[in-house]
């Protein structure tokens, strides 16, 4: 098959019988730009357009396929023989086409499953230490946080400050999806340390100035302290945003102007991703705190989100197209 031959072969027929691109697309229901990438060789038509473009043009199949039309010696037999031979060679493209959609399909679907897991265990952190924790002093010194039967677990850093030289020490609670959905009930115990502590913190605190930690223990003899670190900002997720909107106006703009292209489709495809990526960011970050610590949860989040909404504006598009071809023929 001559992709070059075939298309020099359809673009004669259709102007011997007079036809447009347009004209011809709209007798076979495919949009004028496929007309345009069969005729110039940059494409081939399917196998499923094959009966329909050979009927609209007047020849057989295989006078198509083999780009051409066929000597009047040739006999019927013969054509039909060509006709099955080219038929299976398409077909058998047609499969390898297939198989590669469904592999990519496979690879898609596994990386969903794998960013849906990884949003399912990533933790959520709370910022209200009443809601996670209690602390409590033991009769031998030892400082002890009870977590909450809703927690799922907590991260501990202690560290000591290089200014003051006091022992500090951080404790974030957290949880997760999965322990949400089944319903996790067991209260956990942590041993901070002894007498060698001077501060606890919790983090991220979101009822402190610029959301920093909440101080939930200090020694007695210790004097006034300014608090522990700040938390990163917000203002991350607000800088996503202000990409996703650029990204989104660029990409509707070089939609707009190349809507009549018969590369219109790929642009707006393209234009798609930013937009579904704007959208979800607007969702899932709708009411969520100022932390970032979850990081992980929200960005899987956005990206399932994002995958959810892109997917829905394609079946929208391919529901438009597929409606406006088929009122195509309609309106002549």
């Amino acid at each position: 098959m001559d992709a070059i031959k075939t298309g020099k072969l359809i673009s004669e027929l259709r102007k011997e019988q007079g036809l447009t691109q347009a004209e011809l697309a709209e007798k076979i229901l495919v949009s004028d730009k496929a007309i345009s990438r069969w005729e110039t060789g940059r494409g081939y038509p399917d196998i499923t357009n094959m009966e329909a473009l050979s009927a609209a043009l007047g020849i057989s199949v295989g006078e198509l396929l083999n780009g051409e039309k066929l000597d009047d010696t040739v006999t019927a037999v013969e054509i039909r023989g060509a006709e099955r031979n080219m038929m299976g060679v398409l077909r058998e493209t047609a499969r390898k086409k297939n198989a590669g959609y469904a592999a990519a399909g496979f690879l898609l679907g596994l990386a969903l499953i794998i960013l849906a897991a990884v949003h399912f265990m990533s933790p959520r952190y709370f910022t209200d230490p009443r809601e996670a924790m209690s602390l409590e002093t033991l009769s031998d010194g030892r400082i002890i946080a009870v977590l909450n039967e809703d927690v799922s677990g907590a991260y501990v850093e202690k560290v000591q400050d290089q200014d003051t030289g006091l022992t500090q020490v951080f404790i974030s609670c957290y949880i997760t999806l999965w322990d949400r959905i089944r319903q996790k009930s067991e209260d956990q115990l942590i041993i901070l340390g002894g007498d060698e502590i001077d501060e606890v913190y919790f983090y991220p605190a979101a009822d402190t100035e610029a959301g920093g930690d909440r101080l939930l223990y200090r020694r007695d003899s210790l004097p006034e302290s300014n608090g522990g670190v700040e938390t990163l900002p917000r203002l991350v997720y607000n800088y996503w945003l202000l990409i996703g909107f650029v990204l989104s106006a660029v990409g509707i703009a070089a939609y707009w102007f190349c809507r009549k292209k018969y590369y219109a489709g790929t642009v707006f495809r393209i234009a798609a991703l930013p937009v579904s990526f704007t959208l979800s960011l607007l969702l899932c970050l709708s009411g969520s705190s100022g932390a970032v610590y979850d990081a992980s949860y929200y960005l899987s989040g956005i990206l399932l989100l994002c995958a959810v909404i892109y997917a829905i504006i394609l079946l929208i598009d391919a529901i438009r197209r597929r409606k406006k071809a088929a009122a195509g023929p309609q309106k002549s």
